[in-house]
């Protein structure tokens, strides 16, 4: 990728980026062999992703059979 595109990509980055790309780290399970490499990409994607992840969850947790029921006591 060009310098200015990359410059750029970072610069958008905010604390959701952030907190975005540390849930995802939180949740990996398998093992990375360039963790630099590795954050180096995840930060560049998230602006381009986290949408897309978030819409993804609440699809999925509203697609539960139990969603919207109050919980049981």
């Amino acid at each position: 990728y060009p310098a200015e595109l990359v410059k750029a990509k970072f610069l958008k980055l905010d604390s959701h980026h952030i907190e975005f790309v540390m849930d995802c780290l939180r949740d990996n399970t398998t093992k990375v062999r360039n963790i630099k490499q590795y954050l180096r990409a995840m930060l560049f994607n998230a602006p381009s992703t986290i949408n897309s992840y978030y819409a993804s969850l609440v699809a999925h947790d509203m697609a539960q059979p139990d969603w919207g029921r109050p919980p049981n006591n």
